[in-house]
């Protein structure tokens, strides 16, 4: 007897937003909703002018709204709708007294939606407890799960899916569609290694709604925007343009997107390949179902989304937004938080299941997760599109004014100093003992302080870098093997000259960013390679030596080899260990590996004369920026803190000091005339000869 049976599904929607897709068109819902809902649920929907009721009352289901209000503390607040079966049998029995529970054991937790293996499990393998599903005395676990399957065709009918991707046994479409040769940067989307970095930070940088990671917010969109820039400059460097940021959300992606035949995904208990993307592909409301929960993704709450953020970051107020940003850099955290959990988790979600808008029976593709979502050249625009919501508001704090940030010492074009370490240690090598801090002081300091170097053969104009070739063995997924291609730089040492110019102790932070001489003007594409602090004695003129090897946004030791490259995958093993920590636990136990891969720390830069970029080196005040003397395992400029209460050290924002626009539009202005800024030209230069490494 089905009228007696009241199986309960949460569906989600964004506030305001009461569209339901139905098929060709999205049904228009102008009539209000009410809260009364009759004890033995009759609804007289004969009379209703409302499509929505109509069309549940057709499947026999009737709505319950349960608006809650939004909470701007909590990261993601929807209004909660459930619907449940309704009760056409007049002579229904009382469901309260003559229920009873049946547990659906696994033998009998799967739906067959079609007469193919399309499936749904409603109780999880690793689950320890069954679901368990009101019914009454009367009611079979099989009547139970034909409704059930009656509702999931009704959406599987109303989300069709279109046409899936053609691809050939070896797991590729055919090359005249799409050929990872001639993708000029399939080397770099798809490094093992990077991919695991964004993994790692996701999980370093988990959410807790009640115990968050500090200024995560910020960090979230400064760790992205580091990705961007260098992604940029490496398009630069094989020809192509910057990345183009999605206009909207009904413009057709002409992007498609093959994944990695090796590359899979844990999906309901097995190993399943990630979905394709065909060309063309557009926006649709999706219906996401697991763990029997509906979620439903629409392209109008999408938008809603969009437009609240814009009018919140304008200066306006709004329901989802009623607090008002206050336009200093203490917002960057709020703004961040919230443009990551709802606009950037809603987005991944629509496009992930760009392919099949009713997700029963279909694995997502790559851009549903931070494994393997930098593969997919559409994961760029995407984050690009929210970069660029970001910098509006940034825009709107107007330039730093560095004068209160100046302290008292000096640094000239001339006084940064570059060397290879494999010269370095054919001239003196000894200095390897005191990491070249005395070698320094007597080849560049004392008499020698005033002279410039620029043209001397143990100095370098440039950086080097070239391609290497290994064995990658994809443990994290069905250890298929696989020759690949990775970059990998020249070692080199910093010799920073700097002079203090009063009779007192002063602490400095050194700021190191390089950006492509042609993007210089842009604040969002300058890279940061260092930040370290040092002391000056009283009138003191220093050489600072700094390795590039203990950069602040690399994991340490550096990786360099193909066991180190290895040692930052996420084997099952830890996966299955995962399932059983915290999350503020996963973060701690993950951070040493959290770090942007050393092996890229540079762009590739162009053969022969090189590509030209800008060597920009910024000095702080470092008395009480919080930023450590010391060198951590992890990134801590892009995976926080080591434990997981620790603050992010530097009191400063995350990417000074380009986290405000420049003067005019100009880097040039911006920085003249500071004397603790001292800004030269190098250029990256992609070898064909090999050279030592360390």
């Amino acid at each position: 007897m089905l009228s007696s049976i009241v199986p309960t599904y949460d569906i989600y929607y964004k506030e305001s937003n009461k569209a339901f897709p139905n098929s060709a068109k999205r049904l228009e819902n102008k009539s209000k909703r009410t809260l009364a809902y009759e004890t033995k649920h009759k609804r007289d929907v004969e009379s209703s002018t409302d499509p929505l009721e109509k069309e549940l009352s057709y499947y026999g289901l009737v709505y319950m709204p349960k608006i809650r209000k939004r909470n701007p503390q909590k990261s993601l607040i929807k209004n909660k709708r459930t619907f449940k079966r309704a009760d056409t049998d007049t002579n229904a029995q009382n469901l309260t007294s003559s229920t009873s529970t049946t547990n659906l054991t696994p033998s009998t937790s799967t739906i067959n939606l079609t007469p193919s293996s399309s499936i749904i499990n409603l109780t999880p393998s690793t689950s320890t407890t069954n679901s368990t599903v009101s019914t009454s005395n009367t009611t079979s676990t099989k009547d139970v799960i034909e409704f059930i399957a009656l509702q999931l065709s009704k959406y599987r009918f109303i989300f069709p899916n279109p046409p899936p991707a053609k691809l050939n046994q070896n797991g590729w479409p055919d090359k005249d569609v799409y050929n990872p040769e001639l993708d000029k940067m399939f080397w770099w989307r798809n490094d093992p290694v990077l991919n695991e970095f964004h993994e790692h930070w996701h999980l370093v940088m988990g959410k807790v709604d009640d115990d968050p990671r500090d200024r995560g917010g910020e960090n979230f969109i400064y760790t992205h925007r580091q990705f961007l820039a260098r992604y940029d400059a490496d398009r630069l460097c094989v020809g192509m343009e910057k990345v183009v940021a999605l206009p909207d959300y009904v413009t057709p992606i002409p992007d498609a997107f093959y994944p990695h035949p090796y590359l899979v995904q844990d999906w309901r208990g097995e190993k399943a390949h990630f979905t394709a993307r065909p060309t063309n592909q557009t926006f649709h409301d999706i219906v996401k179902i697991a763990d029997g929960e509906f979620s439903i993704y629409t392209v109008s709450g999408l938008e809603e989304e969009r437009k609240s953020l814009i009018e919140w970051i304008d200066g306006g107020t709004n329901d989802k937004h009623p607090n008002p940003l206050k336009f200093v850099d203490s917002d960057a955290s709020v703004l961040g938080h919230d443009l990551e959990v709802n606009l950037h988790n809603d987005g991944h979600q629509l496009l992930a299941y760009i392919m099949h808008p009713y997700t029963v029976g279909y694995p997502p593709s790559v851009l549903v997760g931070a494994r393997a979502g930098l593969r997919d050249p559409l994961f760029w625009r995407w984050h690009r599109h929210l970069d660029n919501i970001y910098l509006r508001w940034q825009n709107y704090l107007g330039p730093s004014d560095f004068h209160h940030d100046a302290p008292n010492v000096t640094i000239r074009a001339t006084d940064i100093i570059l060397s290879f370490t494999d010269v370095l240690l054919k001239v003196y090598p000894d200095g390897q003992n005191d990491e070249w801090s005395e070698f320094g002081k007597n080849t560049f300091g004392g008499n020698n302080f005033d002279v410039n170097f620029t043209n001397s053969p143990i100095v370098t104009n440039e950086f080097h870098t070239k391609m290497k070739y290994r064995k990658y063995i994809w443990r994290e997924d069905k250890n298929d093997e696989e020759n690949i291609s990775y970059l990998f730089p020249r070692d080199w040492h910093y010799f920073l000259r700097v002079t203090n110019e009063i009779d007192v102790i002063s602490i400095i932070t050194f700021r190191i960013f390089i950006v492509p001489e042609v993007f210089a003007d842009s604040q969002v594409h300058w890279i940061e390679l260092d930040k370290f602090k040092k002391i000056l004695q009283p009138f003191e003129k220093a050489v600072i030596v700094r390795e590039a090897d203990k950069s602040i946004m690399i994991r340490k030791p550096a990786q360099k080899n193909e066991s180190q490259f290895d040692e930052s995958q996420i084997l099952p093993e830890f996966k299955k260990e995962k399932n059983k920590l915290t999350t503020q636990a996963i973060s701690e136990k993950l951070f040493c590996y959290c770090g942007w891969p050393y092996h890229m720390i540079l762009p590739r830069g162009t053969k022969g004369k090189g590509t030209k970029f800008k060597l920009l080196v910024f000095i702080s005040d470092g008395t009480n920026d919080m930023v450590p003397f010391y060198d951590q395992c992890g990134s801590t400029e892009l995976c926080g803190g080591e434990k997981w209460s620790d603050k992010i050290p530097d009191s400063r924002p995350l990417g000074y000091p380009f986290n405000r626009p420049f003067k005019d539009g100009s880097y040039e202005k911006t920085f003249k005339g500071l004397h603790n800024v001292a800004i030269r030209d190098i250029s990256i230069i992609w070898k064909d000869d090999d050279f030592s490494e360390f």
